[in-house]
């Protein structure tokens, strides 16, 4: 099935807050938990969140890890509202900080310890930006893990799997799992990028709809 690609950036107001009441708690803690089993070492360091969405992935590092220090990036001004919203009632604002910026253009003048991004890569218009993004951001010895959906092979199977992981969801959600399912990129296609660029990086399936990519750069 070839790639159907989806809109960037989430600014529909109730498609925004239909994200910020859906509960993503497993997933989200689960690319946590693989943080921590690929790079046991780390400890504190400045982390960029490509991505960030409603910031619970980023929450949920601080938590993890107290003395980091994390830069949460996204291009929706709707989606860091939100995310703020719920660093300030966690009492986080001293750990994260929000930028609104879209990668590959956006700057920051550090370079950063750890880059971590989920469900950021489907949405873009190919793996070349998030590269750009890597290579422009990490420094030698970053940590890197990325996370995202696997396309499946028929908009048959995407529909499978929309039913079966979208059961008692917002209808706004069940549309954009399914257009981002279309949207998403292969994990063949992945690996040819990881060589053809000559990223130190693997690429793995970590589910029935997702996989993962991740090294030392």
């Amino acid at each position: 099935m070839e790639r159907i690609l989806e809109e960037q950036l989430m600014a529909d107001p109730i498609q925004v807050m239909a994200y910020a009441q859906a509960d993503f708690s497993i997933p989200h803690q689960a690319v946590i938990d693989r943080f921590t089993d690929l790079f046991p070492h780390f400890k504190d360091g400045v982390v960029l969140d490509m991505g960030c969405g409603t910031a619970d992935i980023a929450i949920r590092f601080a938590r993890r890890y107290p003395q980091a220090k994390i830069i949460g990036v996204d291009g929706s001004l709707a989606m860091l509202s939100v995310a703020q919203k719920r660093i300030d009632e966690n009492h986080l604002c001293s750990s994260i900080k929000l930028i609104q910026g879209i990668l590959p253009n956006w700057s920051y003048p550090h370079l950063f310890d750890v880059l971590i991004s989920n469900s950021l890569l489907h949405h873009l218009p190919s793996p070349k930006e998030l590269w750009i993004s890597i290579r422009k951001h990490a420094k030698l010895g970053s940590y890197v893990l990325v996370v995202d959906l696997i396309r499946p092979e028929s908009k048959q199977q995407a529909h499978f799997l929309t039913e079966t992981y979208t059961q008692g969801a917002h209808p706004l959600l069940k549309r954009d799992f399914y257009n981002s399912l279309l949207a998403s990129f292969t994990l063949e296609e992945i690996k040819r990028e990881i060589v053809a660029e000559k990223l130190p990086f693997r690429v793995e399936q970590i589910s029935d709809r997702h996989l993962m990519i991740y090294g030392i750069f």
